[in-house]
């Protein structure tokens, strides 16, 4: 496995091919605590649908763009987007076995999102067609924001820690969001480069954050109803007091601060997260060093089969 070598800080190096174990997974992986599980669980149901279109429209875009280190940096980009999308649904699948149905979620959140960021109306012209991948690519940098800053946010806290996480569900979550900070800048980046628009990246935040914190608290609800151990419905005090624990992101930091940090015009995802964090964690992360090895057992395989062939 090569060096992590960023090109441009907030650019993704390679995808790392991580795997978990959830045979041990409890229901309520935070323990007694089934409002913290369930609101990082919907993590688990909006992340795989929204990074499959996350990658089209990167793809898409890709046709635009003429600078080699950032055409170089989409692949590494694309490949890792599929593989979170991938390692989520597999929890997804746990869920199912454990008793929780989320496929009336996850198809009514599939049908929006190929509204939201599928292919424009056949009907439109040219041109329209264009502004309706701007958007697109916009929408796409704006919900990049989100996961990076989710993403500095579960490394630096220890909440989760403090709270006996399960430990194999918090190195996915640190893995995921370490490399949600390693590539923060990307998707910003080729809009900028293809497009450059304030005023539709401002509008595409204005609509974004109120779309995906909805999608986020319904999924919060589908689960705990859904929770068969439980007969409890999401409240605010719960949200307060776990975000007083750190054991989830507060109400004001997703609400207001986020897409206001996002609104000014100067804003570039470079300077929202820390990227020698997310590399540090990435060189201690169970999986990725497991992936890691993998990797080099792999390479040195097909070096002797090599220099006997």
């Amino acid at each position: 496995m090569p060096e992590v070598q960023l090109h441009r800080d907030g650019h993704p190096a390679y995808r790392r091919k991580v795997r978990f174990d959830w045979s041990d997974l409890p229901l309520h992986w935070v323990p007694g605590d089934p409002f913290s599980t369930h609101m990082m669980n919907v993590l688990h149901l909006l992340l795989p649908e929204g990074e499959r279109h996350f990658i089209k429209a990167v793809l898409e875009a890709s046709s635009l763009v003429d600078d080699p280190e950032l055409e170089a940096a989409i692949k590494p980009f694309i490949q890792q987007e599929s593989w979170h999308a991938w390692a989520h649904q597999v929890v997804l699948d746990h869920l199912a076995e454990q008793g929780i149905d989320t496929t009336g979620y996850t198809d009514r959140l599939g049908r929006y999102l190929s509204v939201a960021l599928g292919d424009p109306p056949k009907f439109f012209p040219p041109p329209l067609k264009r502004w309706w991948l701007y958007r697109r690519l916009a929408d796409v940098a704006a919900l990049e924001h989100f996961t990076a800053v989710l993403g500095q946010w579960v490394l630096q806290n220890r909440g989760l820690d403090y709270a006996r996480t399960n430990p194999v569900m918090l190195d996915l979550l640190r893995w995921h969001g370490a490399e949600e900070v390693e590539h923060r800048s990307l998707v910003y980046d080729v809009y900028q480069h293809v497009c450059g628009s304030y005023w539709i990246r401002a509008f595409s935040m204005l609509t974004t954050a109120p779309q995906f914190l909805f999608w986020w608290l319904v999924g919060l609800r589908h689960l705990m109803r859904h929770d068969p151990t439980i007969d409890a419905r999401p409240r605010w005090r719960d949200w307060f007091r776990a975000a007083r624990e750190y054991r989830v992101p507060g109400p004001w930091q997703l609400i207001v601060t986020v897409p206001l940090r996002y609104l000014r015009p100067s804003h570039h995802p470079s300077t929202e997260a820390n990227t020698q964090m997310a590399i540090d964690y990435l060189a201690y992360s169970p999986a990725a060093r497991d992936a890691r090895e993998r990797a080099d057992a792999h390479e040195r395989s097909k070096a002797v089969q090599a220099a006997h062939s």
